[in-house]
């Protein structure tokens, strides 16, 4: 197979490779016409100055473990079967920058229209990467590796078929599936769900919007079940499971037996203790495709909306509400928007566009009552302060808690969530869990807790996998505290802590009027980081923040750094 080998040390920093990628992706393919100024022509690679001053060209490495492919929600990321390369659909792509928030080497970017992601695509189609054929010193060069080769399988092994249980068709669930079937070709696999197709809960708002259909949510893609030879049977909502019987049943009398089974039922939303709350016709949550459907169905009814709660999946049904019509307000009990993830400056400047595009934002209060009339229609909702807000529809999107109702009687183990050790496994031999039902040691705080995140999902749903099919695998432990997100426009990635936590950490910021970074770090150690409207960079500092990276030698210019003071990136760009 061959790569892209860098060569650092040849490098001098004539960036013929970043404008020979610009010529190849730009709409004349001329350098002659080649208009510098307009940003539809960017580079997919870059050149960086180290801190000794030294260029070093970078290009996409198309990672074996590549980050932006596990934290892509939409399928739009990907890596290509036959060629091996990580690749990227457009037409899949949600706009959502986890890719961008994932890769430490700031090699994936929003587009010109800040609507969708741009990589380096190889240039296939091309003899060579343009940025190889234009490199004068050897910097960068094309060279073939040698690929690993696996065992094959004997048909001893084929006969040998272990029975592989999967509750839930997400994130974890599904990465669990491809990690067995990488390992086990022969084993039998059946995945079980309650939904009744394969989608991205991230991309429920766009259902509410009808930027998407119900198919277009499908990450994994149409084949993946036939693709891997696996057993796909959907609506079975799972109500007992008999670890002594290997037995797990589902509400409509259905049963079926396991050797290996992995619980990856998620999270259901949490109701708050508001009066009236569940009584009402008009109440809703946004966790599942039908969730989305309903609200899309009442909302053509009911125009005057209120959402409780101010986190992400409160601010996304109330844009994607705003563009089919609707008069939404947010009510968040903290001080400010997305408490969890941004800190009073970049929030405010969300509440200032969702006000701009009509949105009302209600924050420093909670709802005490909810007000029906004698069918229990929504009338409104009065609010701690005794202040009223008149709606017809209600939005409840107060946070999330783990799917373990029916683990009552099992024996395994949990506290909030299923606990699991470093190889996923539960408290019950041959019972793994995996994604926003387990907890997991989380890196930033190195505490044990549940880590809700797809990124986290996906890992824990391969480690899972590998060791119900026999291997070895551990997951040290995962970063919960990574965030992207985009609202009307305006991108934002944060790591960690969005405030320090004490008056014993130091901040630094950047701010202009289309831009706000700002970094948080005790001790020359990172916890926290902030890029709102430039991205530039922000997964650099994610990846200093998960690895603990000691920065002490650049405070007070931290923002000014890259990747290159820090990582040190293998030259060839695959392994």
């Amino acid at each position: 197979m061959k790569v892209i080998v860098i060569r650092p040390n040849l490098c001098k920093g004539c960036k013929n490779c970043q404008f020979a990628c610009m010529v190849a992706h730009s709409e004349e393919k001329s350098p002659y016409f080649l208009d510098l100024t307009d940003p539809r022509n960017q580079a997919r690679n870059s050149v960086v100055l180290g801190y000794d001053a030294a260029p070093t060209p970078l290009t996409c490495r198309h990672c074996q473990e590549a980050p932006c492919v596990t934290s892509c929600p939409s399928g739009a990321m990907y890596r290509d079967s036959e060629s091996g390369l990580v690749l990227h659909n457009q037409e899949q792509c949600a706009g959502c920058w986890m890719c961008v928030m994932s890769c430490p080497y700031n090699l994936i970017a929003p587009d010109s229209r800040g609507r969708v992601a741009v990589k380096c695509d190889f240039c296939i189609g091309n003899e060579r990467p343009y940025c190889v054929e234009n490199c004068p010193t050897g910097a960068l060069s094309f060279e073939e590796i040698k690929e690993s080769t696996e065992e094959i399988e004997t048909e001893e092994e084929k006969e040998e078929k272990t029975k592989y249980l999967i509750i839930g068709a997400s994130a974890a669930g599904l990465a669990c599936a491809a990690a067995i079937r990488r390992e086990d070709p022969w084993g039998q696999v059946t995945v079980i769900a309650e939904d009744s197709l394969v989608y991205s809960r991230c991309l429920l708002k766009d259902i509410i919007s009808g930027a998407r259909n119900k198919e277009q949510l499908n990450f994994a893609g149409e084949d993946f079940f036939a693709d891997h030879g696996i057993e796909f049977i959907p609506g079975k909502k799972v109500t007992a499971v008999d670890p002594d019987r290997k037995m797990v049943y589902t509400l409509d009398g259905w049963k079926t037996t396991y050797d290996k089974l992995l619980i990856a039922t998620g999270a259901k939303p949490v109701l708050p203790l508001v009066k009236n709350l569940t009584l009402g016709k008009q109440v809703f949550v946004l966790r599942s495709l039908e969730d989305a459907e309903r609200i899309t169905d009442a909302v053509e009814r009911n125009k005057r909306v209120i959402i409780l709660g101010g986190g992400l999946v409160g601010l996304e049904a109330a844009e994607a509400l705003t563009a089919k019509g609707a008069k939404v307000t947010v009510i968040e009990q903290a001080e400010h928007l997305l408490p969890l993830q941004l800190d009073s400056f970049a929030a405010s400047r969300y509440e200032e566009l969702f006000r701009s595009h009509g949105v009302g934002i209600v924050t420093g209060q909670k709802a005490e009552k909810i007000e029906l009339d004698e069918e229990s229609n929504v009338l409104g909702v009065e609010l701690d302060d005794q202040g009223y807000l008149p709606c017809d529809l209600i939005i409840v999107a107060a946070g999330v808690k783990p799917e373990i109702s029916f683990l009552s009687d099992t024996g395994i183990a949990v506290n909030k969530g299923i606990i699991v050790d470093q190889q996923m496994r539960t408290s019950i031999p041959d019972i793994y869990a995996a994604g926003d039902v387990c907890e997991n040691m989380e890196i930033l705080t190195g505490k044990v807790s549940l880590t809700p995140i797809w990124p986290a999902a996906v890992a824990q749903g391969e480690v899972a996998g590998l060791n119900m099919a026999g291997k070895d695998a551990e997951l040290v432990g995962t970063f919960a505290y990574q965030n992207a997100m985009s609202f009307f426009g305006l991108p934002t990635i944060s790591f960690g802590w969005p405030e320090p936590p004490d008056d014993s950490y130091q901040v630094e910021t950047d701010v202009s009027p289309d831009c706000y970074q700002k970094v948080i770090y005790k001790n020359g150690r990172l916890v926290g980081a902030i890029f709102q409207g430039d991205l530039s960079g922000a997964g650099t500092f994610g990846a200093l923040i998960k690895e603990k990276t000691d920065t002490s030698g650049y405070q007070g210019r931290l923002l000014s750094t890259n990747y290159t003071y820090f990582l040190s990136p293998e030259l060839v760009i695959r392994d």
